[in-house]
């Protein structure tokens, strides 16, 4: 069994990197794009505040000396257990709320099957919410006192209440099923220019997959190992990876830019097939931007939308997809410029 100074570094890792990669989502979204923030980002930071509130329970917990073996009781360690519930338990929900909130933006409304769908995976999640955080204040009885005062019986403690717990679990474990599966047939539905461009959007929202994996091991952790101190690992985890996964939606213009400062290669491509321009050569107006054109398929009326992405070497923008109706026809040109071209065409302009 490993010890509870190893756990509580392992806890505290995990919370260092949700903060990492949810500070680079805020750096994408205010400084690279120049834009607010959307309810989606207050969403995730909310949900960054649970892990926060999370880890300091632990912690007290770990001051305590009472990881390791959960049997120990006391007046103030039962309190802190208490609203370790609210952190983790409800807190859980708030990174599934980012994710709908940029579901909202990624739907057109002229899709109304899937708006549908959007709204009633709200419904459900919300009320999953709901039904939880009652369940940790109201599962033992009118009164929350009870798991803390002095008691004998331990089933009147939400801490330690295996039904509560797989009750809890359950309410996450659908909402987390449905939010990952709800987008594939948006994505199925997209007609991109190349089944790379397909590929590489379900592999942002197929990272959804891992916070699965996590909580299905926590879920057996905590059936055949009730009193393992493996189980405050198991729970940070969680929480942080499904923060981190939302954040990781948002960074691609991030990446794009990393992948252009340590490119030795101009032409250098990312798996997206965007050209990204090298940015230790500013000199060079080397740019190259690119259209796709999304298509929604609904019998024999086809619903347009566009899917625009610019990547420069000195704006990298579009992080995240958003697809808006355009009322009319449209017509698309793809238009490239090398520094080749512009000095060719400096010389014939001098040599006139």
């Amino acid at each position: 069994m490993v010890s509870s100074e190893t756990v509580i570094g392992i806890e505290w890792t995990f919370m260092v990197l949700a903060y990492v990669f949810v500070g680079c989502r805020l750096y994408v979204r205010l400084y690279m794009r120049g834009l607010r923030l959307y309810s989606a980002d207050y969403w995730l930071i909310v949900g960054l505040m649970s892990c926060q509130g999370l880890l300091i329970c632990d912690t007290l917990t770990y001051s305590m000396n009472a990881m390791d073996d959960f049997t120990i009781t006391s007046v103030s360690l039962d309190k802190i257990r208490f609203a370790t519930n609210y952190f983790f338990d409800t807190g859980i929900y708030f990174p599934k709320f980012s994710i709908i909130a940029f579901y909202y933006n990624l739907v057109p409304p002229t899709h109304p099957q899937m708006r549908m769908a959007l709204h009633v995976l709200t419904v459900i999640t919300g009320a999953f919410a709901l039904v939880t955080f009652f369940g940790d204040t109201f599962w033992c009885g009118p009164d929350p006192s009870v798991n803390w005062r002095k008691t004998s019986d331990e089933s009147y403690t939400v801490f330690s209440s295996m039904d509560l717990m797989r009750l809890n679990w359950s309410l996450n474990f659908i909402t987390e099923v449905l939010n990952v599966a709800f987008p594939f047939p948006l994505i199925f539905d997209l007609s991109l220019r190349s089944r790379r461009e397909k590929v590489a959007l379900g592999v942002i929202f197929a990272l959804g997959t891992i916070t699965i994996g996590v909580s299905i091991g926590r879920f057996v952790t905590m059936l055949h190992m009730s009193n393992d101190i493996s189980i405050y690992i198991w729970a940070t985890a969680e929480i942080c990876i499904s923060v981190i996964v939302v954040a990781l939606s948002a960074l691609r213009p991030l990446l794009r830019k990393l992948s252009g400062m340590v490119s030795t290669d101009q032409g250098s491509h990312l798996p997206s097939g965007y050209n990204i321009s090298s940015m230790s050569q500013p000199s060079k107006p080397s740019t190259h931007t690119r259209d796709m054109e999304a298509f929604w398929e609904t019998g024999h009326r086809a619903h347009q939308s566009t899917v625009t992405a610019m990547a420069s070497g000195e704006h990298l923008t579009g992080s995240e997809v958003e697809l808006n109706r355009i009322g009319g026809i449209l017509r698309t040109q793809q238009v490239s410029m090398s520094s080749e071209t512009v000095s060719s065409f400096m010389t014939r302009q001098t040599s006139t």
